[in-house]
C-alpha cells in the first residue's frame, strides 16, 4: 500500500495542547469536564476526548454541539474529520479551495470528500457535512491565528478501534507527562511500529516520528495498524460491558459483605472488576482519580477490596479518591510486566439525598508509559428497584420514538446453565416505538409525510403513515428530483407477526360471491367444523339439509366462522407440513406493547401479543419457499423489554437497557441484553393505517 502522507504533503502547523484542564460542571445526566485545546495559526491535528454538549438553559441542553456552535471564535476557519472506517484518506492542501499542486505534477483537489466530513465558516450552508462534534475523534482544525478553545461536555470509556492494514488518524490522553513513541508503542510488537507513525512538524508537513520523540496529550497522529489490533497502550483495560462506555453498578440484591477491618463488622458493597493486562517492560500501579462528582447530594463511595479465596470473603483495600479535581488516586495494586491483574471495586450505594442514580467521572491512569482514559462510574441507590413502571403512558411521551439497541450480551450455547455472556462483538439493532398518549405500539416501518394543502396560509400537518396504501393521500416532506417524497424509517432486525384476522384471511372460508358457499368440509381442514357446529347450535336455518354447506344467507354462520379463525388458525399452521394454499401473506402493521415510554418507565411485549414467526412466515429463517423438504420452519417467539433510565435530563432522548427472549431456536431460551438510546423524532400521536 502506498504511503498516503508522502504522496500528499499537508502544510499544517503542529498542534500544541496545554493538556486537559478538568473542572466539574453539569451536562446531561453526567457531570461535565473540560478539555483545553491550544491552536496555532494554520492547520492543527487534534484528538478530542471530550464530546461537547449544549449547557443547561439552552434549548438543546445536553445534546451534542454542532460545529458552528462550538467554534464560535472567528479565528477558526474550517474543520475536517475522517468518516468512520476511512483511515486512508488524506487532506491535501493548506488552502481548502486549492485544486492544483506542483508536488505531484498535477491537480490533486482538496481532499477525498467521500471519506471526509468538513465544516467551513466561509460557506457553512454548502460545506457542512459534520452532523455534530463527537468525542474520541480526530479533527483537523484550520485557525487564522493562535487561539485557545475550551471544550466542555461529556466523556466515556474508550478503547481504540483500529482499521487493519491502514493508517489510522488517532490520539491519546496522558497525565503527569507523556511517554516517547517507543515507550508507548513498543509493547505492540510489529502491530504499530514507530517507522510508520507520522505527526505534523513545525514547518506544517506530515513527517515521520523518531522513536525517542515525546508524544503529546490530545494530538492526533497517523499510525499504521499491521493487521487487526485493539491496542490502547502498554497497559490494556477492560471490564464487563465496557462497550457502553461506563462502569455500571446495577440494582439491589447483588451486594456482598466486605470486612471493615474491625473484628466482627462488615459493610455491604456491590462489586465490579477492572482487568488490567501489562504488555510493557515495567510494573505499573494504576490510579483512579475522581475528576467530577455527581451534582446530586450524597455521592456514592468506592473502595478497593481484596478477594480471600480460602474463606470466600473480601478484605478492605484503599479508599478510592473521593475529592473532585485532578490529583492522586492510587488504587494500591501493582500489575507486573507481562501479566494480567484484577482490581475489584466495591460501591457503597446507601447515600443520603434521594434514590436517584449517581454518576461520577474518573480519570483512569494506566501507569508511567500508558494512556489516561476516562471512566464514568454510575450506580443506583441500594433501595431502588429497577424501572418496572408499567403505568399508562402520558402525553409527554406521545409521538414516534426511534432508537438503536446495542446487543452486547447473549446466552452461551456451550456452557451448562446457559449463562448470559458478553458478546464477541456488539450488534446494533434499530427499534421503532409509537405512543399515542394512552398506549405504545411496536413498528417495523413508518413513513413521515404531511397533509396536502392548496394555500400556504393553511400549513400542512405532519402525519405518520404505516399503511403504504395510504401514502398517495398525503405528500412528502423532502424534495427529490422535483418531487416531494416522504421519509421512510425501517427496522430490519425483527418482523411483524402474521395477521390472523378473518378479514385478512377471507379465502380460508371461501367467498360466497365468487367461490360458492363455504363448506363444512373445507372448514374441517382448518379444524373449524366442530367448533362452528357447536357455536351454531341446532338451528336448521343456519345449515343446509345435509349439514355440509352453510346457508348462503346465513350471515350469522359466516360471522361465527370468521371470528373463530384468529383463535384456531395459529395451532392449525403449526400442525401443517405444507403451506395452506389459501393462506394470505397478510401481516400486522403495529404490535401492541405494555407499559410506557419515559424516564424510569418500562415498555415490553404484551404476553398475549409477542413477536411470532409462524412456520410459514415470510421471515422464518428455517423455511424455504420452493424446497419440498423445507416447506415449513419452526415457530419462533420473541419478547422484548426496554427499561429506561430514571435520569433523563435531555428532552426527547431516553437511554436504558434492553432485554429479549427468543424461544424456538434452541431447546433452551436465548437471552439477549444490551443498551438502548431512543429519540423522539415526531410528536404526532396518530398512525395512518394502524390496525
Amino acid at each position: 500500500m502506498k504511503n498516503p502522507f508522502l504522496l500528499c504533503p499537508l502544510p499544517v502547523a503542529a498542534v500544541l495542547l496545554t493538556g486537559l484542564m478538568l473542572s466539574a460542571g453539569s451536562a446531561s445526566a453526567q457531570a461535565a469536564v473540560t478539555q483545553e485545546v491550544a491552536l496555532q495559526a494554520g492547520w492543527n491535528a487534534v484528538w478530542l476526548e471530550v464530546e461537547p454538549v449544549y449547557p443547561e438553559g439552552h434549548v438543546k441542553a445536553g445534546q451534542t454541539m454542532a460545529a458552528e456552535d462550538l467554534f464560535t471564535d472567528p479565528a477558526v476557519l474550517s474543520v475536517a474529520t475522517p468518516k468512520a472506517l476511512a483511515g486512508t484518506s488524506e487532506f491535501f492542501a493548506s488552502d481548502a479551495d486549492n485544486t492544483t499542486s506542483t508536488n505531484l505534477g498535477g491537480s490533486i483537489g482538496t481532499f477525498n470528500q467521500n471519506e471526509w466530513q468538513q465544516w467551513k465558516r466561509s460557506d457553512p450552508a454548502t460545506a457542512d457535512s459534520i452532523p455534530a462534534i463527537s468525542g474520541n475523534r480526530p479533527y483537523l482544525i484550520e485557525a487564522a491565528s493562535a487561539i485557545g478553545i475550551t471544550v466542555s461536555g461529556k466523556v466515556k470509556f474508550f478503547r481504540p478501534t483500529w482499521i487493519p492494514d491502514r493508517y489510522n488518524l488517532i490520539g491519546f490522553g496522558f497525565e503527569g507527562g507523556a511517554p516517547t513513541f517507543a515507550e508507548f508503542f513498543g509493547a505492540s510488537g510489529n502491530r504499530h511500529t514507530t517507522d510508520k507513525i507520522y505527526r505534523m512538524n513545525t514547518a506544517g508537513n506530515w513527517q515521520g516520528v523518531a522513536a525517542s520523540d515525546p508524544m503529546k496529550s490530545g494530538e492526533a497522529y497517523w499510525v499504521f495498524a499491521n493487521g487487526p489490533s485493539n491496542y490502547m497502550g502498554p497497559v490494556a483495560v477492560d471490564f464487563d460491558l465496557s462497550i457502553i462506555g461506563r462502569l455500571d453498578f446495577g440494582g439491589p440484591g447483588d451486594a456482598v459483605a466486605v470486612n471493615t477491618g474491625i473484628v466482627g463488622t462488615s459493610v455491604n458493597l456491590d462489586l465490579k472488576e477492572l482487568v488490567f493486562t501489562n504488555l510493557g517492560g515495567i510494573a505499573v500501579e494504576p490510579g483512579l482519580d475522581l475528576i467530577a462528582a455527581d451534582s446530586e447530594p450524597g455521592n456514592f463511595s468506592l473502595q478497593v477490596v481484596t478477594p480471600v479465596p480460602a474463606s470466600l470473603a473480601y478484605d478492605p483495600g484503599n479508599q478510592v479518591d473521593a475529592s473532585p479535581g485532578p490529583g492522586a488516586g492510587i488504587l494500591g495494586r501493582t500489575i507486573a510486566s507481562g501479566s494480567s491483574g484484577v482490581i475489584t471495586l466495591g460501591a457503597q450505594r446507601n447515600w443520603d439525598g434521594g434514590l436517584a442514580a449517581r454518576t461520577n467521572i474518573y480519570r483512569l491512569n494506566t501507569g508511567l508509559h500508558g494512556a489516561a482514559v476516562w471512566l464514568p462510574i454510575s450506580a443506583l441507590h441500594g433501595d431502588l428497584q429497577g424501572p418496572t413502571d408499567l403505568v399508562t403512558p402520558g402525553a409527554s411521551s406521545a409521538g414516534l420514538w426511534v432508537g438503536e439497541v446495542i446487543v452486547n450480551g447473549v446466552t452461551s450455547a456451550v456452557e451448562d446453565g446457559a449463562p448470559v455472556r458478553p458478546a464477541a462483538a456488539p450488534a446494533p439493532m434499530r427499534l421503532i416505538l409509537h405512543s399515542n398518549g394512552s398506549s405504545v405500539s411496536l413498528l417495523t416501518q413508518v413513513t413521515v409525510m404531511q397533509t396536502k394543502t392548496a394555500d400556504p396560509e393553511v400549513g400542512p400537518e405532519p402525519v405518520l403513515v404505516v399503511d403504504s396504501a395510504q401514502i398517495p393521500f398525503f405528500e412528502g416532506i423532502k424534495e427529490r428530483n422535483g418531487k416531494k417524497v416522504g421519509v421512510r424509517l425501517e427496522a430490519v432486525a425483527y418482523d411483524m407477526p402474521r395477521s390472523y384476522a378473518g378479514a385478512d384471511q377471507p379465502d380460508l372460508l371461501g367467498d360466497a360471491d365468487t367461490r360458492g358457499e363455504p363448506t363444512f368440509l373445507a372448514l374441517d381442514t382448518l379444524g373449524l367444523a366442530a367448533p362452528l357446529q357447536t357455536a351454531l347450535g341446532t338451528d336448521p336455518s343456519l345449515r343446509s339439509a345435509d349439514q355440509s354447506t352453510l346457508i348462503d344467507n346465513s350471515s350469522t354462520a359466516i360471522a361465527t366462522a370468521t371470528n373463530l379463525i384468529p383463535v384456531l388458525l395459529p395451532g392449525y399452521l403449526e400442525s401443517r407440513n405444507l403451506r395452506p394454499p389459501n393462506l394470505k401473506e397478510a401481516y400486522r402493521l403495529t404490535l401492541p406493547m405494555e407499559g410506557a415510554v419515559g424516564a424510569g418507565k418500562t415498555v415490553r411485549s404484551a404476553p398475549s401479543a409477542p413477536l411470532v414467526l409462524d412456520p410459514f412466515h415470510r421471515s422464518n429463517p428455517f423455511r424455504h419457499a420452493f424446497h419440498q423438504r423445507h416447506a415449513r420452519g419452526i415457530k419462533i417467539t420473541r419478547t422484548m423489554e426496554i427499561s429506561f433510565d430514571a435520569a433523563a435530563n435531555i428532552t426527547g432522548r431516553l437511554r436504558g437497557t434492553y432485554r429479549e427472549t427468543i424461544k424456538g431456536l434452541t431447546k433452551s431460551d436465548i437471552q439477549l441484553t444490551g443498551t438502548v438510546e431512543m429519540r423522539r423524532v415526531s410528536e404526532v400521536t396518530a398512525l395512518q393505517g394502524a390496525q
